[in-house]
């Protein structure tokens, strides 16, 4: 069967419990997923979660949402379980997102470059979240040194911003959006991108793809995402599956 990774995931907003979504994603051939923090809740779930299911791995960090409630000890708190846990592989989601504004922009803006900051500091790979923000995105991240690094996660912005980060070495995750019918600059931006900068995603249980829109997303539908942008790509499905594997491997270093 061919084999998937799901780079970004929320197990902890899913109807079903994980053992029943890890299931059913396996039956896919979803064979690995990254479950992703993004509050103080999550950060607990996530990092129980990693322990319990040998086919999770993990991200912390804060959300633009909730920028304004990144306390010194909780940037603490997603150091030291970034530190004692090796299948937390990622610094995110962080980032800006200037659509809902949650939080001040200042206030997002503080608590990405603190998290950029440690990620560095512990030389992990970056979970981005940008909305809306792409000149102040670009900018902050070049603040940081190289290999300042990661994923651009539900990446909807412009084929110039694309450009830029896969120049600086990043990936951009691609989701279920790329199936909608109004998403026609994402798919020009994925018809572009270097096949070895590409990672799949499903950022369930939201943005479930054609043929699931309007039901909860989940793990088990990346092979319909991964057969879209095959088509989209004109290669085979087991061509994309098996590179994206290796980008997802290559970025977060992923060891039992």
């Amino acid at each position: 069967m061919t084999s998937f990774i799901d780079t970004h995931c929320h197990l902890d907003m899913l109807e079903s419990t994980p053992e029943e979504t890890i299931i059913e994603a396996k039956q896919a051939g979803v064979q690995r997923m990254v479950t992703i923090a993004v509050d103080e809740p999550s950060l607990d779930f996530v990092s129980s979660t990693v322990q319990e299911f040998p086919a999770v791995y993990g991200s912390v960090g804060f959300h633009p949402h909730d920028a304004s409630k990144l306390t010194k000890s909780l940037l603490q708190k997603i150091r030291q379980l970034a530190e004692e846990q090796h299948k937390l592989i990622a610094i995110g989601e962080i980032g800006l997102d200037y659509h809902y504004m949650n939080s001040p922009a200042e206030i997002q803006q503080q608590a990405f470059r603190k998290q950029l900051q440690l990620a560095v500091e512990l030389n992990l790979p970056v979970i981005l979240h940008s909305r809306e923000a792409e000149t102040d995105t670009l900018n902050i991240l070049q603040e940081f040194p190289v290999p300042s690094h990661g994923v651009a996660h539900s990446f909807t912005s412009s084929i110039e911003m694309a450009r830029t980060l896969v120049e600086m070495g990043w990936y951009l995750g691609i989701n279920g959006i790329v199936t909608f019918k109004n998403a026609e600059d994402l798919r020009k931006v994925v018809r572009w991108l270097p096949l070895e900068r590409l990672l799949l995603e499903t950022d369930s249980p939201f943005l479930a793809p054609i043929p699931f829109r309007g039901k909860p997303n989940k793990p088990a539908h990346i092979p319909a995402i991964a057969t879209f942008i095959a088509e989209l790509r004109e290669i085979s499905l087991e061509e994309l599956a098996q590179q994206t594997t290796e980008n997802a491997q290559r970025l977060f270093n992923f060891v039992e």
